[in-house]
């Protein structure tokens, strides 16, 4: 089916798409977020998806990871709720009590930091197949052939990324990726937002671009807190799509207001620190 470009998602297009909150909600009601991620070489990036889906309006923020590094990542904040496996890696012997977990949370985020090993990967392909529940798919997780029982899914690659997961080098201009992308997502049944300079979603049949951010966000962990927000929007029960525009739409307008105070010297959880200020400029006076 041919996507139809709906053009660059603006300020008062993103500010429409924030999920609107009852003042008379209790704990958990805003969304509960579970992030499967790191391993013994990676700690950080599941603890900057977690604070993330956390800063982004997720009441509940749960963290699996291996023992090796989980008391670590729960060091980071108190916020975070984090559970640990007995490996230093993501098995296949974990997949149950994730599928058991999900009774408990309205989303998952899953490859941050996990390393592409054969049984990790296989592990990843596992928890897709069984997983019902709103998934964004990002980082070491997005690889060819994934198959989902959700019907609410975002992957979120980069460029190479996307080569991985489609098999075609992303095209030098935008209307050619724009193509690419929502090529990729109507053949996957998901949404599928390409990270680059300009962001581009697309589920098939529409197609945003969101062009905040800058040349500071190359640095390390700022596709983890991407991953972090849509997490926490689809928790909210935003649409796929609707929750890729609008995250990638935020964390660059995050990072932007990073830029401003520190220049290329900002670091990812900078990004984290500035969500709270994107999301009270977007809801404005609510």
């Amino acid at each position: 089916m041919r996507a139809q470009t709906l053009g660059k998602l603006n300020f008062r297009a993103a500010r429409n798409l924030v999920p609107a909150r009852d003042p008379r909600s209790r704990k958990g009601q805003n969304g509960r977020v579970l992030v499967v991620g790191g391993s013994k070489e990676y700690f950080g990036s599941p603890a900057l998806a977690g604070l993330s889906a956390l800063r982004s309006g997720a009441d509940l923020c749960y963290v699996f990871a291996p023992r090796f590094c989980a008391p670590v990542i729960a060091g980071y904040s108190p916020d975070l709720i984090v559970w640990s496996y007995p490996d230093d890696y993501l098995r296949r012997a974990s997949v149950s009590l994730i599928e058991g977990m999900e009774k408990h949370v309205d989303a998952l985020a899953i490859g941050n930091g996990l390393t592409k090993q054969a049984e990790v990967l296989g592990a990843v392909r596992d928890v897709l197949a069984v997983w019902q529940k709103p998934v964004v798919v990002d980082a070491d997780a997005l690889m060819p052939g994934l198959r989902f029982k959700s019907r609410h899914v975002v992957l979120t690659p980069h460029m190479v990324e996307f080569e991985r997961l489609g098999g075609s080098r992303p095209s030098h201009d935008v209307p050619g990726r724009a193509k690419q992308v929502a090529a990729l997502a109507e053949s996957l049944g998901a949404t599928v937002l390409l990270k680059g300079v300009e962001d581009i979603a697309s589920d098939g049949k529409r197609t945003v671009l969101a062009s905040t951010g800058n040349a500071g966000m190359t640095a390390g962990g700022t596709g983890d807190t991407l991953t972090g927000v849509c997490a926490a929007l689809l928790a909210q029960r935003v649409k796929p799509l609707e929750a890729a525009a609008l995250a990638a739409f935020v964390n660059g307008y995050a990072g932007d207001c990073a830029f401003k105070r520190l220049g290329y010297s900002l670091v990812a959880s900078d990004i984290v620190s500035e969500l709270p200020h994107a999301f009270k400029d977007l809801r404005g006076a609510d």
